[in-house]
Formats: C-alpha cells, structure tokens, sequence
C-alpha cells in the first residue's frame, strides 16, 4: 500500500481545514451578532446510497447528496449534466461530443475514450438502473429528487461493479397526492424550455406520475466558411410512472421513458484555437465564429423501461429490477474545426493544411437489458443485503468518413455484445451502540465479444472476444464519538473487467484492472445543527490500469495497460444556516494521479505544425503526413483530472408578507489540467472561475420568477482538443442571461 508523502498530505489537510475554518469562524461571527434572533438548523439529509434510507452520517464512505433546486439552478442555461462537475468535491464531467455522451471522472478516475462504445470506470446510475453505455448517458435531468455522489469503489451493494464511484440519480416518484410543477425559461443564444410533472390519485393502491421536458436553442455561432449559421439543438425527453401500493407488503413501480435529440453540430471545434509554444487559447479567438467547410449534425433515438417490484415477507424484503433501454444515434461533424488551406503556412486561426477530416460515429441496433435480485433484511445488530445481478448489451457501432457534402468515403461497423453475472451482498454487523462494520463482496463474471466488419457488408475482419471473473470486497467501520460526531474508515477492492474497441477498423483490448483504496473521513453536526463538516483523505492503487491513448497519428483510440496508477487526495464539504435567511455551502478537494509504468508509451500529436511536447521520446517512425513520435508517459497524470476542484453557494432570502425575495451566487473553480495522457505546452484545460446568479421572487401560493446568470463573467477556456491533425480546441459555455418562471401546485 501506498501512502501519502507526508509534505502533501500536510499541505493539503491544511488547505482543507483553513478554508473550512474561514466558513466556521463565519458560523461564529454569525451565531454572535444574531444572539436574539434563533437560527433553525439545516433540515436532515436522507440518502439511499446502500439501497437503504440513512443519513449521511450513517454511511461509512464519501457520499454527498444535491438537492433538487440546487439542480435546477445550475441547469437553468440549457446546460446538461456537465453542468453538475465540481457541485461536490472530486466530481468532473466532460465530453468531446457536446450534448452527448458525457464523460464522468470521480478522485481523477475516468476515461478520455471518445468511442460510443467505450468503457466508463464512473458508472451513472438512473432510478436504479445502471446506463452503461456513454450516449445513454446524454438523457436531460428534470423532475429529480436528488442525485447523490458516491465517491470510491462500488460493486458490493449496486449491481453493476465500478473501481472509481457512482452517480445515483432518483427522480421524483408517484405519490398518492394531486402535486406538481410547471416551469420554464428564456435566454441568450434563442435559449429556452419548458418542463413539468404531475402526480395522479388513480385509487386507493394505484397513484401515476407525467413528466417531460423540451429544451431547444438557436443557431449562434458563424460558420464564416459557408455564411450560414450553428449551434442550434432541440430536445425533448419524458417519464410515465405508475406506482402500486397496497399499504402492507407489496410495492411496484413500472416506468416509461423516452428521449429524442437533434441538433446541427455536436462539439464545435475551432483549428488551431492555441499557438504554438503557447498555454491558452489564442488572444484572437472568438467562440462565436468557426471556418468549416464540411457538413455536421447530430440525433438521438432513446427508449427504455423499468419495473421495481419489492414485497415484504415475515424478516426478509424481495426486491426485483428489471430494465430495458434501447436507442439509435448519429454524429458527425468537421473534426479538423477548420477551411482547408494549401498555403503552406501553419497554426492558422481556423485553417486546416492540406487535406479535410470529417467523420461520424453512431450506435444502432441497440439494446441493454439488466435484471437484478436482492433480498435484504435486518434485526436488532445485524443488517444485511444479498443480490443476484444480470446485465447484457448488444449494440452496433457505425464509424464513417465523410467528405465535405457528408458523403461517406469510409465505413466500418463494429458489433459489440457484453455479457455479465455477479453476486453479491453485504452486511452490517453493530457488536455495540457506538461501533457498526461493514463487510461486502461480490464475484463477477464478464464476457465480451467484438466484430469488425466492412460497413455495410457480412464480411468480418476482425474478432476479439474476452472475458474474465474476479473476486472484489470491502470492508469498512463506523464509530460514534458523540452525537454529532462520527468517523469511519474504510478499505476498498474493485475491478473493471475487459474492454474491446475496433474504431475505423483499428481493434484494441486492455485486460481488467483492480482497484485497492483506503480512506479515512470524519462527518459533524456543528453549533446545534446549524453547521455540518465532512472531511476525507484517501489513497489508491489500481493494478493494470486500462487507459486511452487518444488521437495521436490519425482519427482512432488505443486502449493501454499501465502496471499501476497511484491516486491521493483530501475531500471536504461545509454548509451552514448563518441566519434564518442566509446560508452557506462549499466544498473542495484535492485529487493527485500519477501513472506508474516506466515502459507504457504513448504517441504524441502529430498535428502541423506538432506541439511542444515535454516527454522523454521513445521512438520515430515515419508515417503519411509526416514522423509518428512516441514517448514515454510514466510519472504523468491522469488526462482531464483537475487537482483542484471547489464550489461556493450562498443564498439569501428576504422575507415579506406574501413571500419572499432571494438572492444566489455560485462560483466554481477547476484548476489546470492536461488533456492527453503525454504532456504539451498547449494541451491544457486552462484554470476557470465559473459564477452564476439568480435573483428571484417566490410568493406563498407556489409562483416563481428568477432572472438567471450563468458563466455571468463570460470566461472561456479550453475544455478539450484534437491533437492529430493541428491544434484543434473545443471550449466551455459562453455567457447567459435569462428569465425562468415556474408554480407549483398542490
């Protein structure tokens, strides 16, 4: 086991504690100068991150729970689940194809692959269905009752295994009530939705719940190549839920659900965004304004279904899941972000030299089923969950080149079926009042089959098929202090099974890696419940860490096993009632990643002219436009993994007598991060202070007008780039200001 350099944990246990100290030293300062007037304490916060109702002091591992208006508010500028990255410590989420298929890191642990197929270590979890593949993932967030973070290794309570954590999503269930929302907004860039749900008294057993929302924006950004407009997408998504309740032993849940997208351009990638020899993007640059010269567009076909059926014998809960998603896709765009040029001169703003890249990836024929089975149950010192899991997912990938007009010059599909058994339980044993341990395992059976074929045709030329079992467990401890104060530890083992890719023809397969980490965290109550301070420190080691070596010499993916990947890092969160009318929460972590292989290689850009790249060359070959250089990656970190990641909310509320006012700012930090798994001058995610803003009006009987910020100081970075062809950047949201009016009724 690896440990912590002591000038690092040090350094930032300190960094930790001193922001968490300014906040409580507010508390104080607060709880002194408002000594007559009571403040009424944070309301209990309720998670089911062990398929159970617990607080989050009961949990002995990092979870943390966002509340449904904390959402809203952050989703309030057309923004998808990205816009959820950094909202609690060691969360990021990004994607290189837009409004698609979004990419989740928790503790640095993620994976850059941009493949439709590709394998992710973070799983998403939708009313307890896991989502497997990236592009199910796209599905918009609306009616949701919370989504809870669980940082670490899961596997031993959640069906499907993951080495680096889950993000839970629950939406807002039926009830046996008349309830619902109505809301909707307009703002910059032609942007605006509508979105609402309601519950439904059927009968006395039987209660029903509609939701959906549309989304759609204009056209914003000037293709000055062709003098027409992009940026434009429409969407709409919706959920039919009925829910059966006897009121003694029976409970069902049968869920409906679809999504549909289309949109002119998925990612709108700007050539040569970044100098050469230079950090940040270039001081002409302009989000507004691209120089394409080939079509793009893009469309999503989601459908699925769910059915929870739990019934309550004498001691033991059956619960059964069962879900079915299935969904068409396609996107394509000028992957080179530029007008093709024969001048011979490089780095030219919007310019791409010699040739034109544009290509497309799509799934069809798509289908995930999942099937679990749990029986759990509880006496006076012992809880305990066991499962049975089943998952397989079939599905075709469409890779395609395509000229200028769109038209396909080369086609390969890729089809893809995975397989997978586990079982797996866990059980909590508390030998006295003051003490609980958790003890989980799970074994796991995968299986994966791939065929590359010519687009188009039966012919096959490529097969891989793999597949393993593994053991993984954990094993964790909660003790009581006080009241108000607990800690816990915990040692943590999962494994990520075999992977397969055949992008454009270019198979790749990683064996599975393994998961080891250790963590320790203190979670308090503070000032009488107006106060609550979590804190975590952690390490982990991962054997034969699947990795993606992107770009590089052409348009494909390389999947890569490294010998091992050290993690560390510090993870704390505060919030606090300063008054009855103002409140407080932040957050920060610290995550440090580290691969370690002294013969793990990786190519470099070969983009024209090539970056300034800082890894020791390993080797030169010649190839089509130009040498192919490979380096060495060991002692690099983690592409796309920020070390630092904070988060700030303050809300204050006005009182009157029909009402009240408020006031809410937000601002988020992400610190510099390389975006390849070798390190370039140029191919950084720059630094960025994100802020929001929302002023609004909310009366008693239910009726809310807000005028919303986002990005309010208009801060672009680089988010994300494409190396193999010149210095192609894509970028985060640009400015938005809008109104959003919204009732609920009871």
């Amino acid at each position: 086991m690896k440990m912590f350099g002591q000038s690092i944990l040090v350094r930032s246990v300190q960094l930790a504690l001193c922001t968490t100290a300014l906040s409580l030293s507010a508390v104080v300062a607060a709880e002194e100068s408002n000594s007559e007037e009571k403040v009424t304490g944070l309301e209990v916060i309720e998670v089911t991150s062990r398929k159970r109702i617990e607080t989050v002091k009961d949990v002995p591992a990092t979870v943390t729970a966002m509340s449904a208006e904390n959402i809203n508010d952050y989703l309030g500028s057309g923004e998808n689940i990205r816009a959820l990255a950094g909202r609690v410590p060691s969360l990021q989420i990004e994607s290189s194809n837009g409004r698609q298929s979004p990419r989740f890191y928790i503790r640095g642990l993620g994976n850059t692959d941009f493949d439709v197929n590709a394998n992710q270590p973070v799983s998403m979890v939708l009313d307890n269905i896991v989502l497997e593949n990236a592009v199910l993932k796209s599905i918009p967030l609306f009616d949701v009752e919370r989504v809870e973070v669980l940082n670490g290794p899961q596997g031993t309570v959640f069906g499907r295994n993951t080495t680096a954590g889950i993000v839970k999503i629950d939406t807002v269930a039926p009830d046996f009530t008349n309830e619902g929302y109505v809301r909707g907004g307009y703002g910059s860039r032609g942007t605006m939705f509508l979105e609402a749900g309601k519950n439904f008294e059927l009968s006395d057993t039987w209660a029903a719940r509609a939701s959906f929302k549309h989304q759609e924006r204009d056209e914003w950004v000037d293709n000055i190549t062709t003098g027409d407009e992009v940026g434009g997408y429409e969407e709409f998504a919706y959920r039919l839920q009925f829910l059966y309740d006897n009121g003694s032993d029976t409970r069902a849940l049968l869920k409906f659900h679809g999504f549909d997208q289309d949109g002119d351009m998925p990612q709108i990638f700007y050539a040569n965004a970044f100098e050469v020899g230079k950090s940040g993007l270039r001081d002409s640059f302009d989000e507004s304004k691209i120089y394409h010269d080939s079509t793009s567009g893009f469309e999503l076909d989601h459908q699925g279904g769910s059915l929870e059926i739990e019934h309550d014998f004498e001691n033991v809960t059956l619960t059964s899941i069962t879900g079915y998603d299935t969904l068409e896709s396609w996107s394509y765009a000028d992957i080179d972000g530029g007008v093709t040029d024969f001048s011979g001169v490089p780095n030219q703003l919007g310019k791409q030299l010699w040739f034109n890249v544009a290509s497309g990836d799509g799934l069809s024929d798509h289908e995930q089923l999942t099937q679990e089975l749990r029986l759990s149950g509880d006496s006076d010192d012992i809880y305990y969950q066991v499962g049975l899991f089943y998952f397989k997912e079939d599905y075709t990938v469409d890779n395609k080149d395509l000229d200028a007009e769109g038209n396909t010059t080369n086609f390969y599909q890729i089809d893809q079926l995975t397989t997978s058994y586990a079982l797996f339980g866990q059980v909590e044993y508390k030998p006295v009042e003051d003490w609980a341990f958790t003890l989980g395992l799970r074994y796991t059976s995968d299986d994966k089959e791939l065929d590359i074929r010519e687009g188009g045709t039966s012919n096959v030329v490529f097969e891989i098929d793999k597949d393993d079992s593994y053991v993984n467990w954990d094993l964790a401890a909660r003790y009581t202090i006080d009241r108000d104060l607990t800690a816990f530890a915990r040692v943590g083992n999962a494994s990520r099974g075999p992977v397969t890719i055949g992008r454009f023809g270019f198979p790749s397969e990683a064996d599975t890696e393994t998961l080891t980490s250790y963590e320790v965290g203190l979670k308090a109550d503070l000032f009488d419940g107006n106060a609550r301070w979590h804190i975590t420190a952690y390490t982990y080691d991962i054997e034969d860490h699947q990795l993606t070596a992107t770009g590089g010499e052409a348009n494909t993916n390389s999947l890569l096993n490294a010998d091992n990947t050290y993690g560390a890092g510090i993870e704390t969160s505060f919030e606090a009632m300063l008054t009855d009318q103002l409140r407080i929460s932040t957050n920060l972590s610290y995550n440090k990643t580290e691969i370690q292989d002294k013969t793990l290689k990786a190519e470099r850009c070969s983009s024209t002219p090539t970056c300034t790249a800082y890894d020791e060359v390993a080797n030169t070959v010649e190839g089509d436009f130009g040498p192919v250089v490979t380096v060495f990656v060991d002692g690099n970190p983690l592409p796309r993994s920020p070390k630092w990641l904070a988060n700030i909310n303050i809300n204050y509320e006005l009182p009157v007598d029909y009402g009240y006012y408020y006031v809410q700012t937000d601002w988020n930090y992400r610190s510099k991060s390389n975006i390849f798994l070798y390190e370039a001058k140029e191919f950084y995610a720059d630094a960025r202070w994100i802020g929001g803003l929302r002023l609004g009006f909310n009366n008693d009987d239910g009726f809310d007008v807000a005028i919303v910020g986002r990005n309010i100081t208009d801060k672009i970075v680089a988010d994300g780039a494409v190396d193999f062809l010149n210095l192609t950047a894509f970028v985060n949201e640009p400015r938005f200001w809008g109104i959003e009016i919204g009732y609920n009724f009871y």
